[in-house]
């Protein structure tokens, strides 16, 4: 009986270990099929495996394309607090965006939701969160696809960080059966590709790039996320050969028929440029790092301004400076002086004060391409601007300059604000709901007085807004002969003749009492189009005309000093 129980327990001991090692080997089995669909980018949904693509469209070389893992990451962005603390969630409303709150709203407790409302307050911001989806497989089983590098790393605040991101991101794919909704939305990707990439074949912008720099890049990468900000980050991502894939990650500026519109010809060929640069000025500027920060003083003046548009450190602001230089020496060779003037204006109203002579400094470069093969080889006589600078005694006189806009300007500058709403509109309710709309965008934050009230008073060291049509507002009306625009019942005269109804009619000037600081006048045809007047997009640009919430044009004055005039 003993030598049985003895041979029992044996027996239990070898059914226990062959037990083991089947679960073990089962294990390791599907862990090497999620490995294995991991590298090829696929992964398994219930009993299928399947894949979510891109939708790409390739236009004269460059990849313009929705992305899916730009898309998860938008929908975790929408449900978050990302949209409050940053404001980079896109202010168009149209269908998608209404069925993707829809959709993931329920999920907003989510845990990667919250640890991306963490990460984000902490640095995990702005461009960092796009970049490092760039480093992930698709996202029905996210997990990473090749290892970040330490600026990702460092924005995430630690790999530990980044790790448990994508673990929840991959969760949260799963948890909200993201697939179904991403193939859902399929044609509707395919219409964003389609009309947007329409403005991409007007020009080259991979040669106008390349001749510039003297450089090559692997790839070429437009990514259109309809839920983000208007404006863009320039990303690259280093390739197993070694060479860098390049991006413009970007947001709508408009929507046609619910189609979010990324920019015209223009503004899309000028954000690509910029964008696109970024993937060969910043990693020079880091090779001259050393350099560049012996002249970092020049960034105390700068830094108000620079953190309100998220440029926190010097050697940021640096790349910007040198990027929005090139740009706009590019806009010289493609688009004439006039382009070019009009750029620089821009730059130097976000306050890009050394931009002006880089671009003096790029001209020798331009001349002596024979001298200069590369860009990386002139860079140092970029850095000697810097260092001119700092040896001077700029004063505060060169960081002071007449307001020259854009819209958004007014809003950046940091001066007290004065919100002017009329009295003599045809209809009260229509002074009261502009009041309303003025409380709702202002409230706390600003001065709101009538048209009565600003007539006697002294505005001179205020920015102001003014609402109302030309005659509902006293004070507008007043000052109305100085406007190179005219309100007509039947047209607007601005740029030409535009003719109908329901027009309106957005634009900054300088403050007729002090041209240092600026003024917004939000006016249309009707009261009742004053009243929802913000719902268009606006911003960007010193003036746009739109027939109800549809963009007609925009564009920037022609500045002579205190004249502003339209082209």
């Amino acid at each position: 009986m003993k030598n049985r129980g003895k041979y029992y327990l044996i027996g239990l001991v070898l059914i226990l270990i062959a037990g083991i090692t089947i679960v073990f080997m089962l294990n390791n089995t599907k862990a090497q099929k999620a490995d294995d669909i991991s590298s090829n980018n696929v992964s398994e949904n219930t009993e299928d495996i399947i894949e979510l693509k891109p939708i790409v469209q390739s236009v004269n070389g460059i990849n313009v394309f929705v992305d899916p893992r730009i898309e998860l990451l938008a929908a975790v962005q929408l449900i978050s607090d990302y949209d409050k603390i940053t404001g980079l969630i896109t202010r168009k409303e149209f269908q998608y965006k209404k069925d993707m709150k829809d959709y993931f709203s329920k999920f907003s407790s989510h845990e990667a939701v919250k640890l991306f409302n963490k990460m984000s307050k902490n640095g995990f911001n702005y461009d960092a969160p796009p970049t490092a989806m760039l480093y992930l497989s698709n996202p029905l089983n996210v997990s990473k696809k090749q290892d970040f590098d330490d600026y990702i790393i460092k924005r995430a605040g630690g790999f530990k960080n980044l790790e448990n991101f994508y673990l929840a991101l991959s969760k949260f794919a799963g948890d909200t059966n993201f697939n179904e909704f991403y193939e859902s939305h399929t044609d509707f990707y395919k219409k964003v590709v389609e009309e947007n990439a329409k403005a991409v074949k007007e020009g080259d912008y991979i040669k106008d790039i390349e001749d510039y720099y003297g450089m090559k890049q692997n790839s070429y990468n437009i990514i259109l996320s309809p839920l983000f900000h208007p404006g863009g980050f320039g990303p690259r991502v280093r390739n197993e050969e070694g060479s860098y894939d390049i991006y413009s990650i970007q947001g709508p500026s408009s929507t046609e028929k619910n189609i979010p519109m990324f920019g015209n010809v223009k503004s899309f060929k000028y954000l690509a440029w910029h964008e696109f640069s970024h993937s060969f000025v910043n990693p020079t500027t880091e090779e001259n790092l050393d350099e560049i920060n012996k002249y970092s003083k020049l960034y105390t003046p700068l830094a108000k301004a620079m953190n309100s548009q998220a440029y926190n450190t010097w050697e940021t602001c640096v790349n910007e400076h040198i990027v929005r230089a090139v740009t706009s020496r590019l806009s010289y060779l493609n688009e004439g002086e006039k382009s070019y003037n009009k750029a620089i204006n821009y730059e130097k109203s976000n306050d890009f004060y050394y931009v002006e002579a880089l671009c003096e400094k790029l001209e020798e470069y331009e001349n002596n391409r024979d001298k200069y093969k590369s860009f990386t080889e002139f860079y140092p006589e970029l850095v000697a601007v810097f260092k001119e600078f700092s040896e001077q005694d700029l004063g505060k006189d060169f960081y002071k300059v007449n307001f020259i806009g854009p819209i958004n300007k007014v809003y950046t500058m940091g001066k007290s604000l004065t919100i002017i709403i009329p009295t003599n509109e045809e209809d009260e309710k229509i002074e009261k709901d502009i009041e309303k709309i003025a409380n709702k965008f202002f409230g706390e934050n600003a001065k709101i007085i009538t048209d009565k009230e600003a007539l006697d008073k002294d505005l001179s060291e205020e920015n102001i807004v003014v609402y109302g049509t030309v005659e509902g507002n006293l004070w507008l009306e007043k000052y109305s002969d100085d406007f190179p625009f005219k309100i007509e019942e039947d047209k607007i005269t601005a740029d030409k003749v535009y003719e109908g109804g329901n027009l309106r009619f957005i634009t900054c000037m300088p403050n007729p009492f002090n041209q240092n600081n600026g003024m917004v006048i939000y006016t249309a045809q009707k009261g009742e189009d004053v009243i929802n007047i913000n719902s268009v997009f606006h911003g960007p640009t010193d003036y746009i005309i739109a027939k109800g919430k549809k963009e007609l044009n925009s564009d920037y004055y022609i500045k002579d000093n205190a004249i502003w005039e339209f082209e």
